[in-house]
């Protein structure tokens, strides 16, 4: 996990010398695009870098719903009138990573149910965007309903035993 705190922290010096590269060498809406890029390509590498972690805590799970709000955050001065970036699609799709991230660690499902939620984070990361609502509703709907499926057929028979574990013991007993 340290690994991929180290490459989100290393971002940030790399996408403000890509930015000053890039204004200097043409002008401020080229080093704008380097430093996103330069940020996008180090966001990456740490998301991919948290499927690699064997182990991973809850307050982990909970790193892409952050990640989401700080990118929307530093995006926001520069898609202001224009429809290039979807902050609260970003936003959903972290909270649905999560989500999923959190039913992957409870019940031990597995990584591959969270390569769909991850590709939709991925994309509503990136500040390219179809005008209107319908690549957002798609994507989220996407991982909305890999999330429910994940829970459904991995999650839902595991806890339901669990419950029927608990509630076979007899009255008094811990």
């Amino acid at each position: 996990m340290w690994r991929s705190f180290a490459i989100a922290f290393l971002s940030f010096p790399f996408t403000g010398l890509a930015f000053v590269i890039g204004w200097a060498a043409a002008d401020l809406r080229t080093g704008l695009l380097a430093g996103a890029a330069v940020f996008t390509l180090f966001f990456t590498a740490a998301v991919v870098n948290l499927f690699f972690v064997k182990t991973y805590s809850y307050l982990d799970a909970a790193l892409p719903a952050v990640f989401a709000a700080l990118w929307s955050l530093a995006l926001a001065p520069f898609s202001l009138g224009l429809s290039v970036f979807s902050a609260p699609a970003f936003i959903g799709a972290g909270l649905l990573l999560g989500g999923c991230l959190v039913i992957a660690k409870r019940c031990a499902t597995g990584w591959r149910w969270l390569l769909l939620p991850a590709a939709v984070f991925l994309y509503e990361m990136l500040p390219v965007n179809i005008p209107g609502f319908v690549d957002d509703t798609f994507a989220l709907g996407a991982a909305t309903s890999a999330l429910l499926a994940q829970f459904w057929r991995a999650a839902l028979p595991r806890l339901a035993a669990e419950l029927l574990r608990q509630l076979r013991r007899p009255a008094g007993k811990a």
